[in-house]
This record gives structure tokens, sequence and C-alpha cells, in this order.
């Protein structure tokens, strides 16, 4: 009898490991998903125009400034404004200060575009489309889901984006390198990401 309610037990955890194996195929099949994502907006540098003493700066790490609010200036030089609303995420530079022409004085983060940046294979951008429906986890709210959907799709790889793509290779040792598309993500959640610009997400993006 003992023998017997062994052999069950075992049969019941391999039965209910092959279910839980049938699951994530099945689940794996239905999506397509990356954690090469990231929280992301566009990022603008304040730069000295001409070299000289900050005579007014106006800004600190952390701020949060409207479109063309006053920055500060430079003495003898043009007056700095933000270009849109903006989140001041660096601030290297203080009033009275003597700074070079082209010096970085800050840099702005535009709060009304953060989004979510993924990096798709090129074999799998096929299977994408704007307006598709995504779903995002992003590393600081653990396991927690936002709903999103794909708001642009690149037209250019990564590489030929940053400088990285290889001529085209006419020898005979070429290797064949699958590159990667990046996408926007819209999150439609209502949640605030300023202050998580740059951190890392997992994509899911349900395939049909």
């Amino acid at each position: 009898m003992k023998k017997v309610l062994i052999v069950v037990l075992v049969t019941l955890v391999l039965a209910g490991g092959a279910g839980v194996g049938i699951f994530f195929v099945w689940r794996s099949a239905g999506y397509l998903t990356t954690d090469n994502a990231r929280v992301t907006t566009t990022l603008v540098g304040v730069t000295a125009s001409v070299p000289g003493t900050l005579e007014r700066f106006l800004i600190y790490e952390g701020r949060y400034i409207g479109e063309n609010e006053l920055i500060g200036w430079v003495e003898g030089g043009e007056s700095m404004s933000s270009p849109f609303d903006g989140l001041v995420i660096s601030a290297n530079a203080r009033q009275g200060q003597h700074v070079a022409h082209g010096q970085q004085l800050a840099v702005i983060a535009d709060i009304n575009n953060i989004h979510i940046q993924a990096n798709i294979e090129e074999t799998d951008i096929g299977r994408l489309y704007r307006g598709q429906r995504a779903i995002v986890t992003i590393d600081p709210f653990g396991n927690r889901q936002f709903e999103g959907y794909i708001s642009e799709i690149s037209r250019v790889t990564s590489a030929e984006l940053t400088g990285h793509a290889m001529f085209f290779n006419t020898g005979g040792n070429f290797t064949r390198v699958t590159h990667l598309i990046p996408i926007e993500i819209t999150i439609t959640d209502d949640i605030n990401l300023d202050n998580f610009i740059g951190v890392n997400a997992e994509v899911r993006i349900p395939i049909r």
C-alpha cells in the first residue's frame, strides 16, 4: 500500500511539472518578451554659450521647470531658458562660478515624453505594429504590471543609430549578427516616472 501511494504521489508531481511546463510554453508562444528595455525620455544639456562668470543661475537638481522659463546667463552672453516642461536631473554649476565656452551646466529631462524604450531583434520586428498592446514591468515596482501600447517603431537599427554598424563585408570572414531595432512604448496607466528615468524594465507584447 505504501509503495502504491509513493507511485501515485510521484505521478502527480510529474504531471504537475508537465502542466507547468506546458503553461510556460503556451505563455511564451503567445507573447514577444524582452528585458532589453528601460524608462527614458528626451534629455537636453544646458551649456554656456560664452566663457565668463555665471552671473545668474536659477536651477538646481530636482527642480521642475516650465517651458521657456529662465535658467540664467553668463556675463556678456545670452540668457538660457528651458526648451520644454522638464525636471532638472543634473546641475553642475553654481551662481558666480567661472565657466568655459560649451561647458555643460545642467541636464533637463522632458517630463511630458517619458516612455519605455525596448530593443527588439530584427527577426521579430515584423510582428509588431503601432498601437499594439504592451505589458510592462519596471524594476523599482517589482511584479506590478502596467498597460501600454507601441507608439513608435524605429526605421533603423540601434547599431546604425549609434554608429556601431559594420560596413558591408566582402571578405570571407563575415559573421552574421542579429541587429536590434528600438521601439517606444507609451504607458497608459496613471504612474509618475519622473524619478525613474534610466531604470530597467521588461516588456511583454501579445502576438496574434
